[in-house]
C-alpha cells in the first residue's frame, strides 16, 4: 500500500503540508480576529489611561475593534501567502524589478499602510469625544474638532507620502527638492486658502464666537453651524446655509449676538404735519411709561425724542433695551410695544404720515 507524503505531493510548486499551514493560518485568524482584535484594544486603551476615564473604554472598543481586525486580517494574509513560493517554472521577476511580485508586494504595503491610517484616525476621533465628554477641560470642544481635522490632514499627508516611499519605492526627499520651484507657485496660487486656513486659527484661538451662537458679519446675520479650514457655515434666520470664507470674518465687524445681554430696538415713527405740539409730546410720554411698563424684561434706558422734520412727517425716534438676546422674545416684545403706540397715536388724535406732497393753490379773484 503507498503511503500518501503530504511533503511529496505538490500543487503549484507547494506541497500539500505548505497549503494546509498557508489555509490553517487564515482559517485560525478568521476565528479568533475578533478575541485578539479585543486584546488589542484592551492593550491599546492603557495608552489613554491619563487623558480618558474608564467607562470610555465602551466607546474606544466601537472605534478602534474593526479597525484591529482589518489589520490582523491583513498580517494573517501577508503570512500565509508569504510562507508559499512561486513555481520555478513561472520565472517570475525578482520583486525588486516591475512584475507580478512587485505588484503583490506593492497593493498589500497599500492596503496595509492604509489599514494602520485608520486606526491613527480613530485616535483622533477618540480624543475628539474624550474632550466632548470632560466637564473640567479647558480645551473647548469647537476647538478639539479643530486639531482633530487638522491632525486628520496631517495623517492622510504622511500616509501618502508613505505609500510613495514604501510601495513605490519613491525617493521623498528628492521629490520635495524638486518640487522647490513648483512649490512656490502653489503657494503663490493657493495665497486665499492659506489666508483662510490662518483665520480659522485665529478664531479657535481667539474664540470670538463658538458653533451654535448667533452672530452678525457685515450684512450675515445666522447661526454658526461649522468652523472648517477654509470656511464657515452660517445658517441664516431665513434658514438658507451660507458658506463665508474665514478671512471674510475676521477681516470684518463681528457682532456676537449670543453673547450680548441685551437686543437693541431702534425704530423712527412718522407723524403727519397736522399733529398738535402738545399731542406729540404726549405721546412721547406714554410711549415712555408703555416702555417701562414691560420691566423688567425692558431696560430703564431708553430714548424716545422728537427727531426731525421729515419732508412729509413729524419723526419721532424711539430706541429701548430688552433684557435678553432671545431673538423671538425681543420680536414678542416688540410687537406688543408697537399695538401699544398705535392706541396712543390714535388717543391723542394724531395720525402716522406716509409718503405724500401736499399741494397748496392761492385762490385769485
Amino acid at each position: 500500500m503507498m503511503e500518501f507524503d503530504f511533503n511529496t505531493v505538490c500543487f503549484l510548486g507547494n506541497s500539500l503540508q505548505k497549503w494546509a499551514i498557508s489555509l490553517g493560518i487564515i482559517i485560525l485568524t478568521l476565528v479568533f480576529n475578533k478575541l485578539i482584535a479585543k486584546l488589542a484594544s484592551k492593550a491599546s486603551y492603557k495608552f489613554f489611561k491619563n487623558v480618558a476615564k474608564p467607562q470610555y473604554f465602551e466607546e474606544f472598543s466601537k472605534l478602534f475593534n474593526q479597525p484591529f481586525v482589518n489589520l490582523i486580517n491583513v498580517i494573517a494574509i501577508y503570512a500565509a501567502c508569504n510562507y508559499l513560493t512561486f513555481p520555478t517554472e513561472w520565472e517570475l521577476a525578482q520583486i525588486s524589478d516591475f512584475g507580478l511580485r512587485w505588484v503583490l508586494h506593492a497593493i498589500f504595503t497599500i492596503v496595509f499602510i492604509y489599514t494602520i491610517t485608520v486606526l491613527f484616525l480613530r485616535v483622533t476621533d477618540f480624543m475628539e469625544y474624550v474632550y466632548h465628554q470632560r466637564e473640567d477641560g479647558q480645551m473647548s470642544k469647537d476647538l478639539a474638532t479643530f486639531i482633530k481635522e487638522l491632525t486628520r490632514v496631517l495623517i492622510y499627508i504622511f500616509s501618502f507620502f508613505a505609500i510613495l516611499a514604501k510601495a513605490f519605492e519613491v525617493n521623498i526627499t528628492a521629490l520635495i527638492t524638486s518640487l522647490g520651484i513648483g512649490g512656490l507657485a502653489i503657494a503663490l496660487a493657493a495665497q486665499d486658502t492659506l489666508a483662510n486656513l490662518i483665520g480659522s486659527f485665529i478664531i479657535y484661538l481667539d474664540k470670538p464666537f463658538q458653533v451654535g451662537e448667533l452672530i452678525e458679519v457685515g450684512e450675515i446675520k445666522g447661526t454658526v453651524e461649522k468652523i472648517g479650514f477654509r470656511t464657515t457655515r452660517i445658517r441664516t434666520l431665513d434658514k438658507s446655509l451660507l458658506i463665508v470664507p474665514n478671512k471674510k470674518i475676521i477681516d470684518s465687524n463681528l457682532n456676537n449676538i449670543a453673547q450680548s445681554t441685551q437686543r437693541r430696538v431702534r425704530f423712527v415713527i412718522g407723524l403727519t404735519y397736522q399733529s398738535q405740539s402738545t399731542n406729540i409730546l404726549n405721546i412721547i410720554d406714554e410711549i415712555k411709561k408703555a416702555i417701562m411698563d414691560e420691566e423688567p424684561i425692558t431696560a430703564s434706558e431708553m430714548t424716545v425724542r422728537f427727531l426731525d422734520f421729515d419732508s412729509s412727517s413729524l419723526n419721532l425716534l424711539v430706541i429701548y433695551f430688552v433684557n435678553s438676546n432671545d431673538y423671538n422674545l425681543m420680536v414678542e416684545i416688540k410687537e406688543k410695544i408697537n399695538v401699544k403706540i398705535m392706541e396712543i397715536v390714535s388717543r391723542n388724535g394724531c395720525e402716522f404720515a406716509y409718503p405724500s406732497q401736499t399741494i397748496f393753490l392761492n385762490k385769485q379773484n
